[in-house]
This record gives structure tokens, sequence and C-alpha cells, in this order.
């Protein structure tokens, strides 16, 4: 790369950096008004259709479809129709097949039953990694440890459910899943049905239970062994989020509604952001897991002897560690075959981003998705709405009556 690509990519990095929060919070805040207009608009339906003597399963039909249009005209602005990487997640769920995946070797065990032996060796990772987990948490029942018997059950069985029962019940609904809420499901259930990344991150969730608990002096005698924790854990969530990413901008985008407006510049623009906060978002995600978990250390060292306190700065070496952790997984999956970058996000021109341009780009998008549902879910839109729906069912049972 010449200096002028280093310039730029430097530029695009702060330049992003700066606009996620700002446009992740302009997009929340919109998205709490639209909620609240839809919950009212919902709400006088709902009576209009009650007073009007409609049964109450016909009118809760009614009324949910009636907010449901809030999913099509989401998707019909933001989710994009490209073809992204396919799922190799299980379509279907039992409360059998569940029950299997929470067991030791479970995951493995549907594989093999099935047939499915592509990345077995991640899954096998998975499965040893539970399993590592459940020896130690019996080896400290035996020492009548119990703080660190409740820390390998809570992580057992957290881990298992997250990678268990999550990305089953996630795979079974994320086709039918529709709106944001759908985005996401999809999402997180690309990113949980990648073995691969799965099995990694699965390392750095349970490298504290495996590695801490047995000898918990450990981070006492020897100096540093907790940044080496921190350091793996911040991998973990580094890859994770780079995965979630990257799935989440192949089905949303603002850059699709600026295009169908005709707004090629500010597309052009959004695409450049969106291809640049891969990075800026990863920083942010590891900055804060990091405080949450601090803040969950904190606690547990209040009712725990068995954690002594420790300096405020020693926090801040943690988070510190964990964004290491996240930048190294960061440079590995650019240059691997860990996680394949969209097209999307590779194949742009190496120019600046216009501050100015990506936040016009974001308003005229949420000011319009807002104007559209705000007309959908606006008191008059619900009154006509609700005579005319009620009177055609009210005509329909005096036919059938």
């Amino acid at each position: 790369m010449d200096r002028n690509g280093v310039r730029v990519g430097i530029h695009n990095f702060f330049v992003s950096l700066v606009l996620l929060p700002i446009l992740i919070c302009n997009f929340i805040i919109m998205w709490l008004s639209v909620n609240s207009t839809v919950r009212k608009a919902k709400k006088m339906v709902s009576e209009k259709l009650v007073r009007m003597g409609l049964p109450e399963e016909t009118t809760e039909t009614v009324t949910k479809e009636y907010v449901s249009i809030k999913d099509y005209i989401f998707e019909g602005f933001l989710r994009k129709k490209d073809n992204i990487q396919s799922s190799n997640a299980a379509k279907t769920s039992s409360s059998r097949r569940v029950l299997i995946k929470l067991l030791p070797g479970g995951q493995v065990f549907l594989r093999m039953r099935t047939g499915d032996t592509k990345n077995i060796l991640s899954t096998i990772i998975l499965d040893l990694t539970k399993a590592i987990i459940l020896l130690v948490g019996v080896a400290r029942a035996l020492e009548r440890d119990a703080y660190w018997v409740s820390v390998c059950f809570a992580s057992y069985v957290l881990y298992s459910l997250f990678f268990g029962f999550a990305s089953e019940l996630i795979a079974k609904h994320q086709n039918s899943s529709k709106g944001l809420l759908g985005g996401i499901a999809n999402t997180l259930g690309e990113a949980l049905s990648d073995t691969k990344v799965v099995a990694i991150v699965s390392l750095a969730l349970s490298s504290h239970s495996i590695l801490g608990a047995p000898f918990v002096p450990i981070y006492h005698i020897i100096p540093g062994v907790d940044f080496v924790e921190h350091y793996i854990s911040g991998f973990g969530i580094g890859l994770f989020a780079v995965k979630a990413y990257r799935m989440f901008i192949a089905y949303i985008s603002s850059s699709k509604a600026l295009t169908a407006f005709g707004l090629m510049d500010l597309s052009h623009q959004m695409s450049l952001f969106e291809a640049s906060a891969e990075l800026p978002f990863l920083i942010y995600s590891s900055i804060f897991v990091g405080l949450l978990w601090e803040g969950l250390e904190e606690i547990v060292e209040k009712f725990t002897p068995r954690v002594v306190n420790v300096f405020f700065w020693n926090g801040v070496g943690d988070i510190a560690m964990n964004l290491l952790g996240a930048l190294t997984a960061y440079m590995l999956v650019t240059r691997s075959f860990i996680i394949k970058k969209h097209e999307k996000c590779s194949n742009l021109k190496n120019a600046k981003i216009d501050q100015r341009a990506v936040k016009e780009a974001s308003e005229k998008t949420l000011t319009r998705i807002k104007g559209v549902m705000d007309g959908v879910y606006s008191e008059s839109s619900a009154k006509d709405i609700s005579k005319d729906v009620g009177a055609y069912y009210l005509i329909r049972m005096n036919k059938a009556s």
C-alpha cells in the first residue's frame, strides 16, 4: 500500500471511530420513537375493534398484522437482497436435539450421526472444552471448593446454552424472522453456526474457568497470568465481533436505501463508512465487554473472600489486554481463511470518507423511514384501518351467521 493509501486508511479509521457511536445512537433514538408511535396505534386499533364487537381472537390477529407492517417497511429500506454465506446450522430443532447438544460430546455425536463431518475438528474442540470445564468442576468439588464449583457449573451451563440451545433456537426461526430483530437473529444464527469462529471463541470464554479454577493462587503467585487470560478472552471477543459485523452488514445497509432514493454519492460514502467501521466496531465491542466483565468482577469481590480486591489500574490493564487480543484477532482474520470478507466490504475504491456526507446520508435514511412509519401508524391511519377492517370482518361474520 502506498503512502496515500495509508493516509486515507488512517483518516477513514478515525472518522469511522467518531461516527459509529453517533450513528448508532441516532438509529436507537429513531427506533424508540417509532416503537412508541406503533404502540399507541396498536392500542387504538385494538380498542376500536373490540368496541365494534369483533371476537378477541380476530382482534388480536388483525392487530398483529397491522403492527407487522413495520418489519416490511424496515426491510424495504434496509434489507439487502444479495447472496451471503449460507448457514450450516440445522433448520429444524427438537427438545431431544437441544438436550443432546447440552451434554459433553453431544455436538460431535449429532454431527457423526447425520454424516456431516465438515469442520468436525472445530466441533470436537467445542465439546472437548465443555468436558474440561466439567472435569475441573468435579475436581474442585472433591476439594470442597464451593466457589469454583459454582463458577465451573455456571460456565458449563452458559457455554452449553449459548452454543447449544441458542444456536438451535436462532437457526430454527432465522428464516421466518422479519425486520430489525430478524436481521439480528440472522446475524447471530450465521455467527453461531460458523464452527471455526465458535470453536476459537469457546476457548476464550472458557479460559478463566479451565486455567483459573484448579489453582486460584496462581493469579497471585505468577504476575501477569490474569493479563494472559484477558488477552485470550479479547481474542475471542474480537473474532466474534468481526464475524457478527460482517454478517450484519451483509444483511442490512443504509447504502441500499440511499441507492433506491437516487442519492448515489451519499450511498457511496455510506458504503465507504460501512467498510471502514469494522475495526472501530471491534474496538468498542471489546471495551464494552471488558467494562462489563470488570463490573462483574467488582461485584464478586464484594461477596467472596476467594477473590482479593485489586487496585483500580488492574482493571484498566485487563481492558487494555482485551483490546490487544481483539486487535490481534482482527489482524489475523483479515489475512486468513477464518472469516471471508464480504464483497461489499472489500471491493471499494480507496477514497476518503466525508464525515458530513455520512451524517447527511444517515439522517436522510432515518428521516424517510420514520416518515413512512409515522404515516402508517398515525392516529388518523389507525382510525381508518380499524374502521375499514372492522367493517369488513363484521360483514363476513354476518354472512357466516
